[in-house]
């Protein structure tokens, strides 16, 4: 084959190129997106373009087919492609193996050495680490890194971002946005919807602008609706996943349908917590046949402050430990699997400023009541010290957690699908405001209380406010109720244990022995005793 036959070849239809070149059929939304792209890379005229596709739905495909276009296109005249990565490990590394494979099929004097695509002196293909040159084209992947040198490139042919929603502003403002001006090149921002604060964000916003004002398509974005329409295995995939999360869970909203986030603020909304709201009664005793699971949130160690030592110890400021009773089951329609479990809240406990010795006992008498199949513990801080008492006599119970940022986002996005899914269930709560103005729950109340409906407004206060923001890599979040803000009602200081409570209710690890039947259990005859600040353990 002529060099110049070559040449010609590659100047074909990106689209048609991936098919004679490739055997790869893309797909409508793709090939629209490819060829604009293209287009506009081939005119020299610059511009801003994203691209923003559901997980899974041939993002990276599209990728190698048009960094394949642009090199052989500009194959003996050369230039440079530069493509910004959030991490060099595994993006780059993604990148440059989708990208070599294309060049692989595409390349008529293919051959078998490991290093080298193509044996012809014009159109073989080396890479190295962060490079590929083929012909005299090169692209590079640079890391977006916050300690990555990346200043001194240069993109002449085409400059793009991949994952733009992860890669920080101010990086790329300052430090990659400048490759481009040399030659006025492309810029190509790739990635999948999180909030309005990103770069990927940011730059479809000016995108727009960029469409009114020459009257040419600079957005593509496609939506997993979209993507079942032309692959249906896609579509039922997407289903299930909203049949588990929930339509409006911030994944499913983010990464399958592209939806900006701008209502990360409130995080229980209103009908968020109806769907909560159960017709069952609390439990002061368990029932038998059942499987009971407690979810314990412990207490930070916080010094008292001077207005707590006035009041002789006590602060509506501490912390508290809280233990949420559930009944979890297993709907006889579904398969055996965690994500399937309903979990019916039956009872809570509320410790605050409870000395260690007296929480312990009380503990200790409300497990060997309610015999749970499982305990879920805070090991965090302090907590370590309570988990590990707890499993020197209960050790085949304990489940500890550390709540590290990454199991609270976890915890955050789990526990919503829950409630959206209405997998969490709260007990019938009381249409009566116990909680009103002028209440004074006291130390018997506040410091131990037991009181089903009083917890349940207390927790349904803590989740109206619970709010819930960004860190801006991924679906990282940070989430509870913002220091120093008061009930409405009676002036005290809220706080969100209760909420993180039953939030760790999502690092249940499915083991739990949940099936039709359960062998009878019936729980000690003595009664409970319970503590009283005056008079100590009463019966």
């Amino acid at each position: 084959m002529e060099p110049q036959a070559h040449f010609d070849m590659n100047l074909f239809d990106p689209g048609l190129r991936a098919i004679l070149r490739n055997n790869c059929y893309l797909r409508s939304y793709q090939t629209d997106t490819l060829r604009t792209i293209f287009s506009a890379a081939m005119a020299g005229k610059g511009g801003r373009y994203t691209v923003t596709f559901p997980r899974q739905s041939g993002k990276n495909e599209t990728q190698a087919q048009l960094e394949s276009a642009v090199m052989a296109a500009n194959l003996y005249r050369g230039g440079n492609i530069i493509k910004l990565i959030p991490t060099e490990k595994n993006q780059g590394k993604i990148s440059s193996e989708r990208l070599i494979s294309v060049l692989r099929s595409a390349n008529p004097f293919s051959g078998s050495f490991p290093q080298t695509i193509g044996r012809h002196p014009l159109t073989a293909a080396t890479f190295k680490k962060g490079e590929i040159r083929y012909g005299s084209v090169a692209m590079r992947c640079l890391s977006a890194g916050k300690n990555a040198a990346i200043v001194g490139a240069t993109a002449d042919l085409l400059l793009e971002v991949d994952e733009a929603q992860i890669v920080p502003m101010d990086k790329f403002d300052r430090e990659a946005a400048p490759m481009a001006a040399s030659s006025n090149a492309v810029q190509v921002f790739w990635g999948t919807a999180w909030d309005d604060q990103t770069l990927l964000s940011r730059e479809t916003r000016l995108a727009y602008r960029d469409s009114d004002r020459d009257q040419n398509k600079h957005v593509f974005t496609t939506t997993a609706a979209e993507v079942g329409k032309e692959v249906p295995e896609y579509g039922e995939f997407v289903r299930g996943q909203i049949e588990r999360l929930g339509r409006e869970h911030p994944a499913i909203r983010t990464q399958f349908f592209c939806e900006e986030i701008s209502d990360l603020t409130t995080m229980f909304t209103a009908e968020r917590i109806e769907k909560m709201k159960g017709d069952h009664e609390p439990l002061s005793a368990p029932e038998k046949d059942r499987c009971y699971v407690f979810l314990i949130d412990v207490a930070g160690s916080d010094e008292l402050t001077p207005e707590s030592k006035r009041a002789n110890g006590f602060s509506d400021r501490r912390d508290a430990t809280v233990v949420t009773i559930c009944d979890v089951s297993l709907p006889e329609d579904k398969a055996y699997d965690t994500r399937n479990f309903g979990w019916k809240v039956v009872g809570r406990r509320l410790y605050r400023n409870v000395r260690t010795e007296i929480l312990q006992k009380e503990l200790f008498r409300d497990i060997d009541l309610w015999n749970p199949r499982k305990i879920i513990i805070d090991h965090s801080g302090v907590g370590a010290m309570l988990s590990d008492i707890l499993m020197g006599k209960y050790k085949r119970k304990i489940y500890p957690v550390d709540i590290t940022a990454a199991n609270k986002t976890k915890m955050a996005w789990d526990f919503l699908a829950m409630v959206d899914t209405g997998r969490w269930v709260e007990y019938k709560g009381d249409d009566l405001n116990v909680l009103k103005s002028g209440f004074e729950p006291g130390r018997e109340k506040y410091e131990l209380l037991r009181e089903p409906k009083l917890l349940q407004q207390m927790f349904l206060r803590e989740a109206r406010a619970c709010r819930i923001e960004p860190l801006g890599t991924g679906l990282n979040v940070r989430w509870g109720v913002r220091d120093g803000i008061r009930d409405h009602s009676t002036g005290r200081i809220l706080h969100d244990d209760l909420v993180m409570s039953a939030a760790m209710s999502v690092f249940e690890s499915g083991n739990l022995p949940i099936s039709k039947y359960i062998p009878e259990w019936t729980p000690p005859a003595k009664p409970y005793k319970w503590y009283d600040e005056d008079h100590g353990l009463k019966w």
